[in-house]
């Protein structure tokens, strides 16, 4: 159980140090800062919050 919890740990640690990179990269290069806009609002439309769970209401 530990190799696997390890696995998905490195591995998203490396995913996480990607998505880094590439964020330090895009910013550096000229209007970088708009395609990192773009990304993350086409994240928020693909990704939107969580619903809640059946029975509960929000305020």
């Amino acid at each position: 159980m530990g190799f696997l919890i390890s696995g998905i740990a490195g591995a998203g640690s490396r995913l996480f140090g990607l998505a880094l990179a590439l964020a330090l990269w895009l910013i550096s290069r000229p209007g970088g800062w708009a395609v990192l806009v773009l990304l993350t609002l086409l994240a928020l439309r693909w990704f939107p919050e969580a619903a809640p769970p059946p029975g509960l209401s929000r305020p």
